[in-house]
Order: structure tokens, then C-alpha cells, then sequence
């Protein structure tokens, strides 16, 4: 027997690793969805391990410290089979020379496509129309390589990327104007597999389509208990625009049906409805009730786009008698904020001081309740003011101003114009704003 001084002789050999998959080769694996997790360890029966590498097809390999792994595997059908192999390495570098190895049937799962919650088309739009969607694959969204959409006609698909969830499609993409519109859309996976067909409006329903008429947009966001004061508001500008050579003009009623013309989709389908004209005039009437309310957020979100897309806009609205805040009423027009107290009633026959004198007088034809005076920034063009008595002063009681002193974008008025057409001075008003100073003909 060597004593412990001795020197051991001979050759000692490094033993290679083994290497085990958590499913072996004889276990009857189920098929997978195309993103499956594989797990796997080793042992080392003289040393420690360093790592694994492991491979789909044997020739090429991938290194890792790990002991599992995610995989989206690409499968060209509805199912395939792939083979896996993982080879131990050692701290010396050695390498198991016999990998585990097992085959993973795989199936694939199609994908599936849903239209947004609360991006619900109107029933009636002008021809632009804006949808949002969301695509899932249950092997994992990354594996969507096309969205498709059709309008009307099932027959015609168009293709578009898989990282697009918003689109807005004209009456250049097919649209139908003045008569009934679907939008279908579905979705295809890498594998080649289609999800069910979706459909905007859904079940049997579509969608009505206006042709644009005229490059005037008349937008009526007039509401009071009285039926006929709506009707005299509305009366009343229609009438200004039919007066005039420029007599032909769209309508958009955003107060009917609770609002239900309104694109739930603001941006942009609302944006882009408005770009269909040169003009916009959007009247309102704000008082105490609810349903009174201007809808100034709409207005805010989305009429800077068109102006500075070059639009012209004609605002004409009252406000509320409490305002929580102020300076932020409105950000298409030059106000700062709107004067604290209100000019309870401006009487009839009540005639506005022009400053600007290339306006016309407007006359009050029907008592205007609770006016409040426009605090302009510095250098704004003033246009209108009312009479003023003590507590008033000059400065409190402005009504309507302009963006510029020529070729304005936006004529704003803190009165509804409809009520001011003593001696038809407010049609002669439109007139002036949208021939002279918005160049609309």
C-alpha cells in the first residue's frame, strides 16, 4: 500500500457531464402552443458544472448559465414537431457528448382580433372614419404578422402591419356616401392562421354615410328645455347661410340622441370630419341646466388641430352662471379667463359698441340672460362690446374678439349670435366673417 507521501502516477481522466431533460424520452408529451418553457439540469460526477447549451436542429448552439427557457417556436401549419437537445458543460469546459434530447409536438392556435370598448362608430359620420382594435394570439401576440380590412365587401381585403391598432380610412379608401357602410376586419398569425372575422357596427347592423355638402361645417351644440328657442337658434343660422352665395354647407347635430354623433374616436376621426371644410361655425347656448352645457371639452380637444391645420372657426356660445375655474374655458381663442359676475338680462333693441368698425351693429333681438365679458390677452383685436353701467367697466364687458387683426383663424363670442339679429345685423355679421375675413366662397 502507497504511503500518504506518495505521488499518485498515471493519467487522472476529466469525466464528462450528464445532462437531463425535465421530461424524458420516453414520456408522452402533449402537444404545446407554440411558446413553451423547457427545463433541464446536469450533473458532474468529478467536478462542477459552468453551464449548458442547447439546440434546435443539433448544429447550431446556443449557450446559457440557466436551467430553463421560454421558446416561441415558428411553426409553418397548424402543428408541427421540434426536437430539443441540451448538452451539460463542466468547469474543465467538457462537454456531455451524448445531449438529452426529446420531440415537442406542438399546435398552433389562431389568433383572435376585438374592436376597442367605447370606440363604437356613430350611426351617421361624414366620410371619415376612425377604428381601434387589439390583437391577442394565445402563442403570443408577437405572433400576429397582419391585420386585414375590408369595407362593404368581404372580397377585398386590404393588408396592413401587425404593429397598427388604429385606423382611419376617407372616402378615398371606399367609403360610401350617402348610403350604408360595414367595416370588417381579421387578423393573421405567423403560422398562417386567420382569426374570426370582426365587424363594425357588430351583428347586422351599418353605419350611414354623409357626402360633405359645401365648405362650410354648421355644428348645432344648442340645448334648452324650450323646443322653440332650438328651433329659432337653428332656424336662425341656417337661414344666414342660405341668404348667402355661400349656400351650400354640411350640419352636424352633436346635441341629438345624447350626443351620438359625436366619433367616441376624437382624434382623429372628429379632427379629420372637421378638415373636410374650410370653415366651422359652432354655436351653442350654456345656462344653468345640465343639458345646457357647450360642450367645451370637445371643443378644446380638438378644434386646435383643425386650426392650425388652416381651418377658420366662428364660436358663438353663453356660459354658466358658476365657473370653478377659470383660464382654461377655452384654448382655441385668445382668453385668459371670463369676468367673475354676469350682466343678468341685455334687454332687446340693446345695440353692441363696435370697435372694430368694419363690423356691423348687432342688435339684440331676443333677451340674452347671464352674459359674462371675455378677458382678452394683451393685444388681442377687439370686435364687440356691450352698454356698461357702474359695475361694469369697458375692460369686463367685451363680447367677441378675433385671433388676428387680419385674416383671422377664430371670431369668438361669449353671447349666442342667434339672439342678436335686430335688423339682421348678426346675418350680415356671418357674412362678413366668413367672405372677408375667412375667404370662403
Amino acid at each position: 500500500m502507497p504511503s500518504c507521501t506518495e505521488v499518485p502516477e498515471g493519467i487522472v481522466t476529466n469525466l464528462s457531464p450528464e445532462t437531463y431533460l425535465s421530461l424524458f424520452p420516453d414520456s408522452i408529451i402533449s402537444p404545446q402552443k407554440t411558446r413553451i418553457k423547457i427545463t433541464w439540469w446536469g450533473d458532474d460526477p468529478d467536478g462542477l458544472l459552468s453551464g449548458f447549451r442547447f439546440s434546435f436542429d443539433s448544429l447550431n448552439w446556443t449557450t446559457t448559465t440557466k436551467n430553463d427557457s421560454n421558446f416561441q417556436l415558428i411553426i409553418v401549419g397548424n402543428d408541427s414537431t421540434f426536437r430539443f437537445w441540451v448538452a451539460a458543460i463542466d468547469d474543465k469546459g467538457n462537454i456531455d457528448p451524448t445531449p438529452a434530447t426529446n420531440l415537442y409536438p406542438v399546435v398552433n392556435s389562431p389568433p383572435r382580433v376585438t374592436f376597442n370598448a367605447g370606440t363604437e362608430i356613430p350611426d351617421t359620420s361624414f366620410p371619415v372614419a376612425s377604428f381601434s382594435w387589439t390583437g391577442t394570439d394565445p402563442d403570443g401576440d408577437n405572433s400576429i404578422k397582419f391585420y386585414y380590412w375590408a369595407l362593404n365587401d368581404t372580397s377585398n381585403w386590404h393588408t396592413i402591419s401587425s404593429t397598427t391598432n388604429l385606423l382611419t380610412l376617407r372616402q378615398t379608401d371606399g367609403i360610401d356616401t350617402n348610403a350604408n357602410n360595414i367595416f370588417y376586419l381579421k387578423a393573421e398569425d405567423i403560422a398562417g392562421s386567420f382569426s374570426r372575422i370582426v365587424r363594425m357596427p357588430d351583428t347586422n347592423k351599418t353605419w350611414f354615410v354623409r357626402g360633405k355638402r359645401g365648405n362650410i361645417l354648421l355644428i348645432n351644440d344648442y340645448f334648452r328645455s324650450v323646443p322653440t328657442d332650438v328651433n329659432q337658434a337653428v332656424s336662425f343660422y341656417q337661414g344666414a347661410l342660405d341668404t348667402q352665395s355661400l349656400n351650400l354647407y354640411s350640419k352636424l347635430d352633436i346635441k341629438v340622441n345624447s350626443g351620438g354623433n359625436i366619433p367616441k374616436i376624437k382624434n382623429p376621426m372628429f379632427i379629420e370630419t372637421l378638415k373636410l371644410f374650410q370653415g366651422v361655425i359652432w354655436f351653442g347656448y350654456r345656462g344653468t341646466g345640465p343639458n345646457d352645457n357647450t360642450n367645451f371639452d370637445l371643443a378644446q380637444q380638438t378644434l386646435p388641430y383643425y386650426i392650425a391645420s388652416g381651418g377658420k372657426v366662428l364660436f358663438s356660445t353663453g356660459f354658466p352662471d358658476n365657473i370653478s375655474s377659470q383660464g382654461n374655458i377655452v384654448n382655441f381663442a385668445p382668453i385668459d379667463s371670463l369676468t367673475n359676475f354676469q350682466i343678468v338680462n341685455v334687454l332687446s333693441t340693446t345695440q353692441t359698441i363696435v370697435v372694430d368698425q368694419s363690423y356691423p351693429v348687432l342688435e339684440v333681438s331676443t333677451t340674452i340672460d347671464r352674459v359674462r365679458g371675455i378677458k382678452y390677452r394683451q393685444g388681442t383685436p377687439l370686435i364687440y362690446k356691450l352698454p356698461y353701467s357702474v359695475p361694469y367697466d369697458t375692460s369686463q364687458i367685451t363680447v367677441c374678439i378675433k385671433d388676428f387683426a387680419s385674416n383671422p383663424k377664430v371670431i369668438f363670442l361669449s353671447v349666442p349670435l342667434n339672439r342678436m339679429n335686430g335688423n339682421n345685423g348678426a346675418t350680415y355679421f356671418i357674412r362678413k366673417v366668413l367672405g372677408v375675413d375667412f375667404g370662403i366662397n
